[in-house]
């Protein structure tokens, strides 16, 4: 592959975490009865997706990778998202209640006290950059690609498995850096690094896509619960994300390319504080058990965080340029 090829951004990926970060947001602030159900367990595909694609750019033939870069920005994100739901606790909740056993749950296992419990993927990335460089750089790649199928087999044994044992497991001993989000990192790493070489035709990728997809719905029915990440999502998330690899320029101009592209990040980081504002102004005005007001609410938190990562997205570039300018005219 070209230094040219590998350099073009891939707008497949963009408009699949567009759409990632829409069902992120329905995966959360659910719709009422079979269709919250039926939309979660079609969207499990979107957390597992994200880990891909950061483990995607990891690898480059051509040039090192300066991992440096990729901890301090994912750093820089995740510490602002830490302060950031850290003040709405102080202002608007309960305080600051703070337990030993919390800390390490969430230094070990990514499992937040403080702020909302949905920022674990922020720390999990944090982790498992910092993990992948370490293992890139004292050549222990291979170790790290052994360790996928491990993980995976580590994960449905203790989410289905135990369930189906009749044993309960805190979810977040499979739900963390190490075992949900390191195959999926490393699996994206693997498919750059192979890409060529995998050779399965589209039709079999979208037929793979599709049943996958459908299969999702069977084991939520059959398990009676979610677990995060169905046993099918393994494969149904590597189908979309293989077709994305094949179809770079697929959806270059559309408006859900553009979403992931530049807003996907702070649509996952903002809808939580957004999903509890609006759930505050449905009980003010008496409507949080109003059926029709109930179907509306995802789709109201969708679009209010969308708006809100456009503007916020703007005033930090302006932010930005205006103190670039004025460190320019400083050093003048």
């Amino acid at each position: 592959m070209s230094e040219t090829n590998l350099s073009s951004r891939n707008s497949c990926l963009d408009f699949v975490k567009g759409i990632a970060c829409i069902c992120v947001v329905f995966m959360h602030c659910e719709f009422p009865g079979t269709a919250g159900v039926v939309i979660q367990a079609v969207s499990r595909f979107c957390v597992p997706f994200f880990f891909m694609v950061s483990g995607y750019f990891c690898f480059s033939p051509v040039k090192t990778v300066n991992y440096t870069k990729k901890i301090k920005h994912i750093g820089i994100i995740t510490l602002a998202a830490f302060c950031f739901y850290t003040v709405l606790a102080v202002l608007f909740g309960t305080g600051l209640k703070v337990t030993a056993g919390g800390i390490m749950n969430w230094i070990a296992f990514n499992s937040p006290v403080i702020i909302v419990g949905q920022m674990w993927f922020l720390f999990a990335l944090l982790y498992d950059y910092i993990v992948f460089a370490a293992a890139d750089r004292s050549g222990l790649t291979k170790a790290a690609l052994f360790a996928i199928p491990v993980l995976i087999a580590v994960y449905i044994i203790l989410a289905q498995g135990m369930h189906l044992a009749g044993k309960t497991v805190a979810n977040m001993y499979y739900r963390n850096w190490l075992i949900e989000g390191f195959p999926f990192f490393a699996g994206g790493y693997w498919i750059h690094r192979k890409q060529d070489k995998i050779k399965i035709p589209d039709p079999v990728l979208i037929g793979g896509a599709v049943l996958f997809t459908a299969l999702c719905l069977v084991e939520r029915k059959l398990m009676g619960r979610d677990f995060g990440v169905n046993i099918v999502t393994f494969p149904q998330v590597f189908c979309l994300f293989m077709l994305c690899v094949k179809n770079p320029g697929f959806g270059a101009k559309s408006i859900i390319t553009k979403l992931g592209k530049g807003y996907s990040l702070y649509v996952y980081i903002f809808h939580p504080a957004i999903w509890n504002f609006l759930r505050k102004v449905y009980s003010a005005l008496h409507i949080s058990h109003n059926t029709a007001a109930l179907y509306l609410l995802p789709v109201l938190v969708a679009a209010a965080s969308i708006i809100w990562s456009v503007i916020y997205s703007a005033l930090w570039k302006r932010v930005k340029s205006l103190c670039l300018n004025k460190l320019k005219g400083n050093r003048q």
